[in-house]
């Protein structure tokens, strides 16, 4: 075999090696809450944290409601008791529960504009749920297929690796340490087939005499214009 040849199938199983472990990083990078998850948890918070703060708002005004209907209670009871010292007592504690009253009136129209706040944030509530559970049993699905696909990339990579030895065996230490060097500087493709007397690396014809040297795969010949190491089928 030649020795041209040998670093070219080397070169295709490192090129496999590459794709392998580019698609093995993407889907490590989807693995983990997807955006749409995210998006679908934040909805969730917010839509709690609405609902409390409006539940809690209900909760305080119709403990004042109550507070300011036991309050007028007590004081109307007071005024019609008789026991009243002067006619100006009676007057300041008529016009007291009339105030509590007016009080309570206007509490009671806040309290039912609360109600109905917390009857929207629950249906938003529920509607974030409902979102949320798509987007979980979505996700889900999703990243049990991306386990399975990562599973078998990396079976696959454990067997191209264990094939790499028996490729790099016979070539010699002058010609892989060349290989090895050139390869990242060459985008990951040190060497570069000739069809019909063009190097597949740049697309630049080269001089037959210097194709039919490279074809003997004797010597490492590279190309003129950039470089890489020549093979030719």
């Amino acid at each position: 075999m030649s020795r041209t040849l040998q670093l070219y199938q080397l070169q295709s199983i490192d090129s496999e090696i590459d794709q392998v472990k580019q698609q093995l990083a993407q889907i490590t990078a989807q693995l983990g809450e997807s955006d749409e998850l995210k998006r679908a948890n934040a909805a969730m918070d917010a839509a709690n944290k609405k609902l409390r703060q409006a539940q809690t708002i209900m909760r305080d005004l119709d403990l004042e409601v109550k507070s300011l209907s036991t309050k007028a209670a007590n004081e109307e009871k007071k005024l019609y008791s008789g026991k009243m010292s002067s006619a100006k007592e009676a007057a300041n504690l008529q016009e007291e529960v009339a105030s509590l009253k007016r009080r309570q009136v206007d509490r009671e129209e806040l309290l039912l504009e609360a109600m109905v706040a917390v009857e929207e944030a629950e249906e938003t509530v529920e509607q974030a749920q409902a979102q949320l559970s798509s987007a979980t049993g979505r996700w889900s699905a999703d990243q049990q297929e991306l386990l399975q696909e990562q599973a078998t990339l990396q079976q696959k990579l454990t067997e191209l690796e264990n094939q790499r030895p028996v490729l790099t065996q016979p070539i010699s230490s002058a010609d892989l340490k060349l290989y090895e060097q050139m390869r990242p500087k060459k985008g990951g493709r040190a060497v570069a087939a000739v069809k019909a007397g063009v190097c597949q690396g740049c697309g630049i014809a080269i001089a037959s005499n210097h194709v039919r040297l490279a074809r003997a795969g004797t010597d490492i010949l590279t190309c003129p214009t950039c470089g890489r190491i020549l093979y030719v089928p």
